[in-house]
């Protein structure tokens, strides 16, 4: 088996290498929960395993060939 990369190294939409870098951002699920507080509502917590999986590492990268700034976050699937 074949350990997964540690970023990106691809634009998506045309193949090209591409530098990506690292781009920190809130998962959605965190800010559709912040939203849901800010209007009163509260939110049913995710279970641990769900979080983990959505959370994952954020790159962005601009491709010199199509020229299309792609922003990738890659999930990591639980260990078995």
């Amino acid at each position: 088996m074949v350990a997964p990369l540690s970023q990106p190294q691809f634009c998506p939409w045309c193949g090209t290498p591409l530098a990506y870098e690292k781009h920190e951002h809130e998962p959605r699920f965190e800010t559709l929960a912040d939203k849901a507080r800010e209007r009163g509502e509260d939110p049913p917590p995710l279970p641990k395993r769900v979080e983990d999986i959505l959370s994952g590492d954020s790159h962005v990268g601009a491709c010199p060939g199509c020229r299309t700034v792609s922003h990738v976050i890659g999930h990591h699937a639980p260990a078995s």
